[in-house]
């Protein structure tokens, strides 16, 4: 959501992301594990012309595939590392600031790894650590800009463009309680150190009469922190009830907000209900997150105007889990 002096505007975008996990137990103290997800959000912005004075159709997506081994030392202990081969979409429909029309498309990989640590002081209590070590996202293809003279009319350069970021160190703790045979208590903190993504670089190759362009996209994101906390409680008939709540603090600063970069504080509430029989459960998850609105100053032509960004967005989910 995004409004200049009162004169609002709601981007709206669907996204599905898929996610498969496999895990596979070859002794009592050895498991192997394998999962494709979204690490990090995935989505975008679809913003009118006559809503912000400019086309904008962005999409970033970020997937990782994630091969695991975790090793139980003794009845206390385990560890567990992983490698995250990150594979990355950008699509990018807009304008420049001359007006032309900008299409660009491009993907990329990069490598990280991580480690986790699972602590049992007793049969009831769990404490997890976990670290997610930093990634460069360097992403190749094309970007195209429409070129119109009166000589020629308009035509479609299409150039080879490169776009790189950073993606940060993610350190988290965790805790789970079994106060009984039925009702279990987690709560979680993340600590994200956001501060590395100071600046997306796009470079676009060989235009006609310019050359090479460089452009940064400054952002100067902040290092966050983020706890949630969720119970489940099970009753008869292998039915799960499990509710949670979550604070999420905006990385970005203020002087970097725009329509293509909204970030606010997030507040998320959860709601979800499983059920199990023989060897398979199905769990399904409503997610409600809302913002906290967060106001910029800019001026036009000498003219001081206020800027005001939220968001807020509806999450579904559906899981199945079969064990043989």
């Amino acid at each position: 959501e995004f409004s200049v002096d009162g004169i609002s505007a709601r981007s709206e975008e669907n996204t599905s992301i898929p996610q498969v996990f496999f895990t596979y137990k070859t002794s009592e103290r050895l498991t192997f594990g394998f999962g494709i997800y979204a690490p990090y959000a995935t989505g975008g912005v679809n913003w009118k012309e006559e809503q912000i004075g400019t086309p904008l159709n962005s999409y970033l997506g970020i997937l990782s595939l994630t091969p695991s081994v975790a090793y139980r030392l003794n009845e206390r202990f385990a560890i567990g590392f992983n490698i995250n081969i990150y594979h990355s979409v950008l699509e990018v429909d807009t304008k420049t600031e001359f007006g032309q029309p900008m299409d660009a498309r491009e993907n990329g990989s990069a490598i990280s790894a991580g480690i986790g640590l699972l602590f049992c002081p007793n049969e009831n209590l769990r404490i997890g650590m976990t670290v997610r070590g930093p990634a460069t996202i360097k992403l190749s293809g094309t970007t195209s800009l429409a070129e119109t003279a009166p000589e020629i009319g308009t035509i479609l350069i299409k150039r080879d463009s490169d776009t790189e970021f950073k993606l940060p160190w993610d350190f988290e703790i965790g805790f789970s309680h079994r106060f009984s045979e039925r009702l279990i208590l987690s709560t979680s903190a993340q600590y994200t150190l956001w501060s590395v993504l100071d600046k997306v670089h796009k470079s676009i190759k060989d235009l006609p009469l310019i050359g090479n362009v460089e452009i940064n996209e400054e952002l100067n994101f902040k290092n966050i922190l983020v706890v949630r906390a969720g119970v489940e409680y099970m009753i008869p008939g292998g039915i799960f009830l499990r509710g949670g709540l979550g604070v999420d603090r905006a990385a970005q600063p203020s002087e970097t907000l725009s329509p293509n970069n909204i970030d606010v504080d997030k507040f998320t509430l959860l709601g979800g209900i499983g059920y199990r029989t023989g060897n398979t459960q199905i769990d399904f998850v409503y997610i409600m997150a809302k913002g906290r609105e967060r106001e910029k100053t800019n001026t036009f032509m000498g003219f001081p105007f206020t800027e005001t960004y939220n968001l807020s967005a509806s999450i579904l989910g559906l899981g199945v889990t079969f064990s043989f």
